[in-house]
């Protein structure tokens, strides 16, 4: 049996990511800075190291730190320009293929089959949109096993556009399902959860919407869907 994930309404969309955005930013405000800090003394200490064995534990330092400065920088990225959309006609087809031929390399290396098909167009910041299909293609790529895919379709509907996100991946039960878009839940241990927040935030902000549809061993649907005209800033 396929669960949905019903659709969380687009205001109240917004007033979470905004209080995300409060809180997200003074975090990363106090933690960028002292990160960065730490990242220039081991970098220091790898170009003078006492023994192999103190190179080899800040080298893995140093990469922990990186981790966690791109995740940072990657939250920032995400949540700064929320109200500095810039809309214009976007050709979907073109825009899902962009961002397919971006993760291509990545879902090499995890054995999963990329493809997309239809076009579809609406009125978005290509920006923060592809950015926002980059999170749900991601996510579905990391919930493949090798020999799976994901598929991104567009399609043109009445009111606007729609595009979906299908993956071959373990699905999800349906408690699971109901937690996911909740900062910093995930499903893998090294997870934040912020992909699927940013994505939705990002849609909700053009006017749309984004639901889910799983069940364990069926894989997972995303459906984001785009209204003709985005909303004005």
């Amino acid at each position: 049996m396929t669960t949905r994930l019903e659709t969380v309404p687009a205001g109240e969309a917004l007033t979470r990511a905004r209080d995300l955005e409060q809180l997200g930013a003074k975090v990363a405000h106090e933690l960028k800075n002292p990160l960065t800090a730490v990242k220039a003394l081991l970098q220091l200490g790898l170009r003078n190291p006492a023994e192999a064995a103190s190179h080899e534990r800040l080298a893995l330092v140093e990469r922990e730190v990186a981790r966690m400065l791109e995740i940072l920088q990657r939250y920032l990225a995400c949540y700064r320009p929320l109200e500095e959309l810039e809309p214009t006609p976007v050709a979907l087809g073109p825009l899902a293929a962009d961002t397919l031929l971006a993760l291509s390399a990545r879902a090499a290396d995890a054995g999963v089959r990329l493809s997309t098909r239809g076009d579809a167009t609406a009125e978005a910041d290509p920006r923060r949109l592809r950015e926002a299909l980059q999170n749900l293609v991601s996510n579905g790529i990391e919930a493949t096993p090798r020999g799976g895919e994901v598929v991104v379709e567009v399609l043109a509907r009445a009111d606007g556009a729609e595009i979906v996100v299908r993956d071959t991946g373990r699905g999800m039960a349906p408690d699971t399902l109901r937690r996911l878009g909740t900062p910093f839940f995930s499903t893998r241990e090294d997870g934040t959860g912020l992909g699927v927040v940013l994505a939705r935030a990002a849609i909700a902000r053009h006017g749309g919407t984004l639901r889910y549809e799983s069940a364990p061993g069926k894989g997972t649907t995303a459906r984001a869907t785009l209204p003709t005209r985005a909303r004005a800033a």
